[in-house]
């Protein structure tokens, strides 16, 4: 089975994300329904870029893109309307290689000092995540691989 990599806090067992009832996800800072989509403007589409493909070497296998690393679709996180309908996915947002998230949270000036990058197994959901358009997926967890302290992967 394909594993994924996400950051967790540290102070929480990374197994908890194995109980059904943290399987949902919202966007960082939050959003309203009914509310313009701040993503794409409006628009309904907006550019893709594989976070774990630019890191490394574009992958013909990478679940997030397929090997096409740069693309134009519908937006993520209004589904091609411009209007945010569903502030809530089902699923656990991962990354499928470990530099693309840690790409991802450089990108965000995101201080993950004192988490923990949990690798883990997971089944796809059908769900879209809010920051596919970065390369992060959704996932059902079913085992977790392994966890560090975030200091530990080298950033």
């Amino acid at each position: 089975m394909r594993t994924y990599f996400r950051v967790h806090p540290g102070d929480q067992d990374p197994e908890s994300l194995l109980d059904p009832e943290q399987h949902r996800c919202e966007p960082w800072g939050g959003s309203e329904a009914g509310q313009p989509c701040d993503k794409c403007g409006g628009t309904g589409e907006t550019d893709f870029r594989c976070e774990s493909c630019l890191a490394t070497e574009p992958d013909p296998d990478c679940p997030a893109c397929g090997g096409r690393v740069a693309w134009r679709d519908r937006c993520p996180v209004c589904l091609g309307d411009g209007i945010i309908d569903d502030a809530t996915r089902y699923g656990v947002s991962v990354f499928p290689r470990l530099e693309g998230l840690l790409r991802y949270m450089d990108r965000r000036g995101s201080d993950i000092d004192g988490d923990v990058v949990v690798e883990l197994e997971g089944e796809l959901t059908h769900e879209v995540d809010f920051d596919a358009d970065e390369g992060a997926l959704l996932v059902v967890p079913t085992r977790i691989v392994k966890a560090l302290p975030a200091e530990a992967v080298g950033r």
